[in-house]
């Protein structure tokens, strides 16, 4: 039989009479039948013109696994806090009439790799970060061919474990999956990483989703940097000392947990030696409106300056190939258009960061400064510029074309704006 693999469609089943349907189907197509599950749990129907051709289950990942364990990285305690981010495909089946056609069971497999973390966060609150399975190699000499064409990484035999008899079942070949590039770095962080939280998708595929790792930071650099803003609080009932409570709160941000309740929970996942390295007491943690007071009271403009000077002594600038001038609006900073804060970003596209964030006003304000950034800024020199159209005049070309080495391109790049 041969059939279009691009129309094949997947999606999650949650329908009683659905699941019902699927049990039926394992029961029927699968070696090991269906299964009565505990906990988690999305089972998956795909679909070919209207009718089912394979069925999914996806639910709790095994406790232990040596080869999981040494391929993300993981220490020992960090197993039973990040394992809820794996699950388990437990059971696959093809139905009989579509169980011979060509690679039908690796694109199932890849369309529902490329959204159950999506699906699980939405269902359960957690984004999940691999996917893992068991290959019986026993069963008609299975190696898990359609695991490996959908990018499954075969870890090798596991142990087996010890059946309900007291007997240890033979091994079964293990097969791993990162949904991200950075799913393994995440898993074994030190810090919480991003793409543990789930607010947001960190593929760099705009501005909103660039996030730092904090673990790589220099913490001495960052914290000498931000001794140089005042304390903004009182110095009466005083619990944690300024900067290293400051610092905390930026390498959360970095991490993207961008509002104070994450903040907090963030710093309070952290292992008491890790606030300790930090400078804060090792057995306690600050509340959210620790927190809140704290990031509210500070000069925006002084923190906005050090952190830039901080961030181009960190990533060089000689790594940026392209900068973006994007205005912003803060609409929430008043109800009166006339009165909201206005402000340019410089962006640098390669490191993910704003380099420079300089108050303005919106129209003619946002030219005016867009001119000043480009005629004074020596990180723009041998770079591209992006830039919205409104920005893009004649003067501002002019200023472009005095900058060295790649003038012509910058003129160019800026006009097809």
């Amino acid at each position: 039989m041969k059939i279009d693999l691009d129309k094949i469609k997947v999606k999650p089943v949650f329908d009683y009479f659905d699941r019902a349907d699927i049990s039926s189907v394992l029961s029927r197509c699968h070696p090991l039948g269906d299964k009565k599950c505990i906990g988690k749990r999305i089972s998956y129907a795909a679909s070919y013109r209207g009718e089912w051709v394979a069925v999914l289950m996806f639910d709790k990942a095994i406790d232990r696994n040596k080869h999981r364990e040494a391929e993300i990285g993981w220490m020992k305690g960090q197993v039973s806090e990040r394992i809820k981010h794996v699950a388990n495909n437990s059971r696959f089946a093809l139905l009989p009439k579509y169980a011979g056609v060509p690679n039908l069971a690796s694109k199932v497999l890849s369309l529902t790799s490329a959204r159950i973390s999506d699906d699980w966060l939405k269902r359960y609150g957690i984004p999940l970060l691999a996917l893992e399975t068991y290959v019986d190699p026993d069963y008609h000499d299975n190696e898990g061919t359609c695991y490996k064409a959908a990018g499954w990484d075969n870890l090798g035999l596991s142990s087996g474990h010890m059946d309900s008899t007291g007997e240890r079942t033979h091994g079964k070949l293990y097969f791993l999956k990162p949904l991200h590039k950075d799913s393994y770095k995440a898993l074994s962080s030190d810090l919480p990483h991003a793409l543990l939280t789930g607010i947001k998708s960190v593929s760099g595929g705009s501005n909103n989703n660039y996030v730092l790792d904090a673990s790589k930071i220099n913490l001495k650099e960052l914290q000498k940097d931000l001794a140089k803003i005042e304390d903004p609080r009182s110095k009466q009932g005083q619990i944690y000392e300024f900067t290293p409570l400051l610092s905390l709160c930026i390498s959360a941000v970095m991490s993207g947990y961008t509002q104070y309740r994450q903040i907090a929970d963030w710093i309070a996942k952290l292992p008491g030696p890790a606030r300790v390295e930090f400078g804060l007491p090792g057995d306690k943690t600050p509340e959210e409106s620790t927190i809140s007071k704290l990031l509210r009271r500070i000069d925006p403009d002084e923190l906005n300056q050090v952190l830039t000077s901080w961030l181009l002594k960190t990533f060089d600038p000689k790594k940026i190939k392209t900068i973006s001038l994007d205005g912003k609006v803060l609409r929430a900073t008043s109800s009166d258009a006339s009165e909201q804060r206005s402000f340019l970003n410089v962006f640098a596209n390669e490191l993910g960061i704003v380099i420079n964030h300089l108050p303005t006003k919106k129209g003619a304000g946002e030219k005016a400064q867009a001119r000043e950034v480009v005629e004074n800024d020596t990180v723009l020199e041998n770079k591209i510029v992006l830039a919205d159209a409104m920005h893009t005049d004649k003067k501002l070309v002019g200023l472009l074309e005095k900058k060295r080495s790649a003038t012509y391109s910058l003129s160019k790049v800026i006009k097809a704006l």
